[in-house]
């Protein structure tokens, strides 16, 4: 542990990998949306969706569950000059990035890409107002979710988040996600198996800012 950090955000890292998410400190958001960047560029592309040629999904195709062969970066919780920012920067790595009808690419997309609002240490796990369902949708339906993290949303356990928490409440948001790790199920035999029902790896970029 380096002399700035704090307790809290090294058990936020030591939980976070116990429960499979890979951590990587980046400076900021642009540095966060540069590593979702890397990280689709480097990814396989998802071959069991694709649909046969075009640019982009039709609705037919995504009814039936295809989706056309370009890889797809999914970040509906971002304001509109970030999206702009990696919207173009995608562009350039010939990705195809959305931030909203996720409903239209449920047979899947290879990066999802999201901020969390909060973090519980003791727990490794990211928590996120989710009302609108698309972004729901899109933490859902990636293969990878990529999570920009500050270090200054970071809390030491569930007590110290529920202030937070009935803010939210309070607010009118009556859909928060708790996001620990990827997606896993040991239903099938007894044998662990990762994303079943959601990512198959959860990166966090956790922010200096």
């Amino acid at each position: 542990m380096s002399a700035q950090e704090s307790p809290a955000i090294t058990l936020f890292k030591q939980k976070a990998a116990v429960v499979s998410a890979k951590v990587t400190e980046v400076k900021g958001v642009r540095e966060a949306m540069a590593y979702a960047l890397d990280v689709c560029e480097k990814k396989e592309f998802c071959e069991q969706l694709l649909s046969g040629g075009g640019d982009k999904p039709s609705d037919s195709g995504a009814a039936q569950g295809e989706r056309a062969a370009v890889k797809m970066i999914a970040a509906p919780g971002l304001d509109a000059a970030v999206f702009k920012t990696l919207e173009a920067e995608g562009s350039k790595k010939g990705f195809t990035v959305i931030r909203e009808g996720m409903r239209r690419y449920l047979a899947g997309i290879d990066v999802g890409f999201s901020t969390a609002d909060l973090a519980v240490a003791e727990t490794g796990t990211c928590v996120m107002a989710a009302e609108n369902e698309d972004l729901r949708l899109a933490t859902m339906v990636c293969e990878i979710h990529v999570i920009a993290l500050a270090k200054s949303k970071i809390v030491n356990s569930l007590y110290d988040a529920e202030e937070y928490i009935q803010k939210l409440m309070e607010g009118g948001v009556m859909y928060t996600s708790f996001i620990s790790g990827p997606s896993r199920t040991a239903d099938i035999e007894r044998v662990l198996t990762l994303g079943v029902h959601g990512p198959l790896e959860l990166h966090i970029a956790l922010m200096e800012e």
